[in-house]
């Protein structure tokens, strides 16, 4: 079972265009993927919700500005934790 998120509630699917059933993403990992994409429409995402992606980020991003981070739109706020989830993979 996946630790809850500030996510957990709003019960999305997983929009990935591959098959991945049964599928592995988390909650959080499935509403940033729906807040990074401009097809999607949801909610402005509440001050916890933008802290986790703030947190998230820098957890394998330090250098990054929290300060920065926390003026940039839902999508692009949600686009940055993706970017940093593809960087921590990567080293």
């Amino acid at each position: 079972m996946m630790p809850s998120t500030p996510f957990s509630h709003l019960n999305l699917s997983c929009h990935a265009s591959k098959c991945c059933a049964p599928c592995d993403c988390s909650d959080a990992e499935i509403a940033i993927r729906h807040y990074a994409s401009p097809r999607q429409k949801l909610p402005a995402m509440s001050p916890k919700q933008r802290n986790w992606c703030v947190a998230e980020i820098l957890r394998f991003q330090p250098e990054q500005s929290a300060a920065e981070l926390m003026i940039q739109a839902d999508d692009q706020l949600a686009r940055s934790v993706i970017k940093a989830w593809n960087r921590s993979v990567r080293f």
